[in-house]
């Protein structure tokens, strides 16, 4: 196959004019001589087949863009006043003098640049991990502005504490796993984040980690929280992205009227409605609203600390989202499933607690269950007297309402307060 290859392929050695005759000669031995050639035909059934494999082999593959080293590295130079044609002197690549020193067995290239920023001696680079890791944990940074270690940036709360964390992190072979649990055992994270009044005006940012963390979570794990309580969450790994539901329209005014993302057309079906957020399809020009809403980065630059705000929007998405409607609507027929042999004269106190206690992660007081109690009396009234109202938020979402099971009526009331409930403060902040 090798030697069949070499004749019918020109090389890059002969000129223009033997590269047309080669072509030529190519052309006859492929398709006039090879037909009257048993030993040619052989070879380049051999050839094609060979070809055909690769094809096969290489199409399914993704594709990706990947940056390559030039052989001779371009040259930079300082340039006056900022001009680009005034050059001045010709400076090399090299890195901070402040920093350890760049080991000259390694290379000048990004390779090289990557062994120095993880070796042992770094000062910065475990200093930063370990930073974003306690952001992640604790709310923010024992260094706040993660995003920022220079000179604009802010003082380390607990300078030492960094230190040692940084230090240890490197020693035990950068081992994130390892990190994580130790924060979260961790007697500063174990704190109860009750703080009275003395103490918020003392330390309202918690900076001192008199109490334990308390922030409202990130727009990704709200909403595969209420997914997942509700029993719907899909938690396949890897795959395309989807597109949860969302209004028509937003995609329309910012796209081009050739692309392919002119027009939002959600996604049906559990098995991609009902994925972890982090599969959610990501428009950068107009990001999901479920995301957008609860201050989630849209993606056009590198975000590494998110700003957290509280506003009457999040609380109406929350309310009245076709996900967080289907999530409530689902973690309702649960409830209803685990205490139907219940008698019936408890069955409301039951079910109420049972909701409080999934949703929150504690145990319901008597007053929490009452004032459920007659609130479900409430909507249950409410429904009855408009059962056109409980048909239309019953078959809400993407899993159809089992009518043979349900009465519409009653699972809309227990919908509703399980709504309610996982609107609650408790719910989708952090404690």
């Amino acid at each position: 196959s090798a030697n069949f290859q070499s004749l019918i392929s020109p090389t890059d050695s002969v000129n223009e004019a033997k590269k047309e005759t080669e072509t030529a000669r190519a052309y006859f031995l492929i398709n006039v001589y090879s037909e009257s050639r048993s030993e040619f035909a052989v070879e380049k059934s051999r050839v094609e087949k060979s070809k055909k494999a690769l094809e096969d082999y290489r199409g399914p593959l993704p594709i990706t863009l990947i940056s390559k080293e030039k052989k001779k590295p371009k040259t930079a130079f300082l340039l006056q006043r900022g001009e680009y044609d005034q050059k001045g002197e010709q400076v090399d690549r090299d890195t901070p003098a402040a920093l350890p020193p760049f080991d000259k067995s390694l290379p000048r290239n990004r390779l090289g640049l990557a062994k120095w920023l993880t070796s042992g001696q770094h000062p910065l680079t475990s200093r930063v991990a370990v930073n974003r890791y306690w952001q992640q944990v604790f709310g923010t940074g024992l260094v706040k502005t993660s995003e920022n270690f220079g000179a604009q940036g802010d003082l380390p709360s607990h300078p030492e504490l960094l230190d040692w964390l940084a230090t240890d992190f490197v020693e035990h072979g950068w081992d994130v796993k390892r990190l994580m649990k130790q924060l979260v055992m961790s007697a500063a994270y174990r704190q109860t984040s009750v703080a009275n009044a003395d103490l918020i005006k003392l330390d309202p940012e918690n900076r001192l980690l008199a109490r334990g963390p308390r922030f409202r979570l990130d727009a990704e794990m709200l909403r595969d929280q209420a997914l997942s309580i509700s029993g719907l969450l899909q938690d396949k790994i890897g795959g395309p992205g989807v597109k949860p539901p969302q209004p028509d329209g937003l995609w329309f005014a910012v796209g081009y009227s050739g692309s392919n993302t002119v027009r939002f057309e959600k996604d049906s079906g559990h098995d991609k409605v009902h994925r972890r957020s982090l599969y959610t399809f990501w428009k950068r020009t107009a990001p999901p609203p479920q995301m957008n809403t609860f201050d989630a980065p849209s993606r056009e630059e590198c975000s590494v600390r998110r700003e957290r705000t509280n506003t009457p929007l999040q609380a109406l998405l929350l309310m009245n989202d076709p996900q967080y409607i289907e999530a409530a609507r689902y973690f309702a027929q649960s409830v209803i499933d685990n205490f139907e042999s219940v008698n019936e004269s408890d069955r409301i106190q039951a079910r109420g607690e049972a909701i409080l206690e999934l949703a929150l992660g504690r145990r319901a007081t008597s007053d929490e269950v009452e004032l459920l109690a007659a609130t479900f009396s409430k909507f249950y009234k409410q429904f009855g007297n408009d059962e056109n109202a409980a048909e239309r938020l019953v078959k809400i979402g993407e899993v159809p309402f089992d009518a043979s099971k349900y009465s519409a009526r009653e699972l809309a009331a227990w919908t509703m307060i399980a709504n309610l409930v996982m609107n609650m403060d408790e719910f989708v902040t952090k404690n």
